[in-house]
């Protein structure tokens, strides 16, 4: 994100943060070289929903996802009247050093420290930061990757056409290192997939989708084991002991559930 820009007394005008967003200049030709944009994406990808529906994406999410499907939560922040329902975050473990703290502060645009005091602010969780501020349960955002294991139905309700979860969820570059995560990562139309050897799913997840919340946070669905996920976490640090452990729990999962279908690609 551009200096400044992660402002809370900014957020009630997404279309002045597009428009200085616009003005930036590409570090690099476009498609060059692979780099998340954690937060600036977003607010790209809002400004296309609004200019195609005519709504804001809270609201596209709600009507054609989360009423269907009965979500309480899952949405670009929530009402005021649910801000002290929502789980406070905290810095946990050792203070990031570079390179680090510079690989966050370059996504986030924010420092950690910053973005973890930003996040329980009542303006933060109660405004439209559409990368940043989705708030869910583990049980609705597993779900959600359920739904998009069965092909776009779930309990009955369609939400997508088969076609649209395999265009989402088809592989647009290869495995190579993010300059901004600094780890090699393999990315459909938005989603971080998995790998025969290097996944942030366990070992042999070369089919499996999914993606990274804010260090602690990660949700994904495996084709071939029919396994959703969600694992959500208060906690944020980048040194810590713990950390070891949370990402254990994913190589358990596919350890412990045997494929269900050969290797597919």
């Amino acid at each position: 994100m551009p200096p400044g820009q992660m402002d809370l007394d900014r957020l009630e005008n997404p279309a002045e943060i597009v428009q200085e967003m616009c003005a930036q200049r590409p570090v690099t030709r476009p498609g060059r070289m692979l780099a998340y944009h954690a937060v600036s994406g977003g607010f790209i990808l809002a400004e296309v929903v609004r200019r195609a529906t005519g709504r804001d994406i809270r609201q596209v999410l709600r009507r054609e996802i989360g009423k269907p499907l009965g979500f309480r939560w899952t949405n670009y922040g929530v009402a005021a009247r649910d801000v002290g329902r929502v789980a406070r975050n905290y810095i946990t473990g050792l203070t990031s050093m570079p390179p680090f703290s510079t690989f966050l502060t370059r996504a986030l645009g924010v420092s950690l420290e910053q973005a973890v005091e930003m996040a329980n602010d009542p303006r933060f969780l109660t405004a439209i930061i559409p990368s940043a501020n989705v708030v869910t349960t583990a049980e609705e955002l597993s779900r959600f990757y359920q739904l998009l294991l069965n092909g776009g139905t779930l309990d009955g309700v369609q939400i997508f056409e088969p076609r649209t979860v395999r265009r989402a969820t088809a592989e647009q570059s290869y495995m190579e290192a993010d300059l901004t995560l600094g780890l090699p990562l393999r990315y459909s139309m938005g989603f971080m997939l998995g790998g025969r050897y290097l996944s942030l799913y366990g070992p042999d997840t070369d089919r499996a989708f999914g993606h990274l919340g804010l260090t602690n946070i990660i949700a994904w669905a495996d084709p071939d084991r029919q396994v959703s996920a969600a694992l959500i976490t208060s906690g944020k640090g980048v040194f810590h002991a713990a950390l070891l452990d949370f990402y254990s729990i994913t190589q358990q999962i596919a350890a412990s559930c045997p494929k269900t279908r050969g290797r597919g690609r």
